[in-house]
């Protein structure tokens, strides 16, 4: 596909017998997209439709799990946001120590937290679960309530609190935030 085309790694790329220039020139238009997109940028976290299309501009053109972060107020409008790590394909860590020095630094009472699966469904595993359930439990001796998790895949977008999957993540009240449950995400 075009998008895979676009996204693909230039070495990869070069080795299918394209130029150098032309691999680099496709692996530019993502990251044009990127910054495209951000010109419509979302503001606020309302619901789960917003969370995901405000977190699927944030891996445009990424071809490795990215683990990312917003802060919102108590009116859902992003206060800052930051991508903490990257790592493979098909796996992505971000230290809990990264994700509280950002809440510290941003004083944030509410955080959406995501991933991509670049390589795969928008759908999360046991690891995922495992992993937020570790953050809902670390964040808690600080106050900062974590409003969801979504993860963003090839085929869309996920929410944690929408699936509940996540029994940690169901338990925290966050009355600004509903679920888009009228349109597929």
């Amino acid at each position: 596909s075009f998008s895979g085309v676009i996204d693909a790694d230039p070495h990869l790329l070069t080795a299918g017998g394209i130029s150098a220039e032309c691999a680099v020139l496709f692996r530019l238009i993502s990251r044009f997209a990127a910054i495209c997109a951000a010109d419509n940028v979302i503001s606020r976290l309302t619901d789960t439709k917003s969370a995901v299309n405000y977190f699927s501009t944030l891996y445009i053109g990424s071809s490795a799990e990215t683990f990312a972060i917003a802060a919102v107020d108590k009116n859902m409008r992003i206060i800052a946001a930051d991508k903490l790590s990257t790592g493979s394909t098909r796996q992505v860590s971000s230290a809990i120590r990264d994700i509280m020095q950002f809440i510290v630094r941003h004083k944030a009472e509410r955080i959406f937290i995501s991933h991509n699966h670049p390589m795969g469904i928008a759908q999360a595993s046991d690891a995922d679960i495992s992993a937020t359930q570790k953050i809902i439990a670390a964040l808690s001796s600080l106050g900062t309530a974590v409003v969801d998790h979504i993860i963003i895949g090839k085929d869309g977008g996920f929410s944690m609190r929408e699936a509940d999957s996540c029994p940690a993540l169901s338990n925290i009240v966050c009355d600004s935030y509903t679920i888009s449950k009228d349109d597929a995400i």
